[in-house]
């Protein structure tokens, strides 16, 4: 009895060892985000920091991963240039990313079954995206960044829709903006962390469950 309950505090002591170095690692990433300006709007800025968590998903277990990008977040409103809004829309869609990809993953974890969670995981972040942010981040971020009682929601919107007409003149509106921008923009975010994780996480396992 002893034995187990040594066991399992040592586990637990592992496992927050864990989270607090993947947490650590994510808010680092995070600071070093970067706007792909060719392509997206400079709000919308590539990070790496969803990588740590993603590890902590497989590693510990998919809450955690939860935890890791709730932290990273925290810790980055201080550099926030949007509000708060950046860091909201960052932890609700890097947390749907690691959770599904996690909870796929934990039930066998294998090579395979990491790359059908890691894309899983990415079309289902995606998607979310750009539900949430169609009825819910766009507007609330509008009426924070246009701060004018005299406007309505639909002409503040047209403003933030704007933003993406100058780098995509095809793009009219806000459903346009989700199919052309906010999707594949998380797609691309989804394969890029995706692929760097299958190639390191075998190794970085290893040191994680010394």
């Amino acid at each position: 009895m002893q034995d187990s309950k040594l066991k399992s505090k040592n586990t637990m002591v592992r496992t927050v060892a864990v989270a607090g170095i993947m947490s650590a690692a994510a808010v680092g990433l995070m600071y070093l985000e970067f706007p792909i300006s060719i392509l997206f709007p400079s709000f919308l800025k590539f990070d790496f920091s969803d990588l740590p968590a993603l590890i902590a998903a497989f590693a510990i277990g998919p809450v955690y991963g939860v935890v890791v990008e709730a932290i990273k977040n925290i810790l980055h409103m201080p550099a926030s240039t949007t509000q708060f809004v950046g860091e909201l829309a960052n932890f609700l869609v890097g947390g749907i990313f690691v959770f599904s990809a996690g909870i796929i993953y934990k039930y066998r974890p294998t090579r395979k079954t990491a790359l059908v969670s890691m894309a899983a995981g990415t079309v289902i972040m995606s998607l979310c995206a750009a539900v949430l942010n169609y009825f819910f981040i766009f507007p609330f971020y509008a009426n924070l960044y246009i701060a004018d009682p005299t406007m309505t929601l639909s002409a503040k919107l047209d403003i933030i829709v704007g933003m993406f007409t100058a780098i995509m003149p095809f793009v009219k509106n806000l459903f346009q903006v989700m199919c052309f921008s906010i999707i594949p923009f998380n797609l691309l975010k989804g394969i890029v962390i995706s692929v760097i994780t299958f190639f390191v996480y075998k190794k970085i396992s290893t040191v994680l469950k010394k």
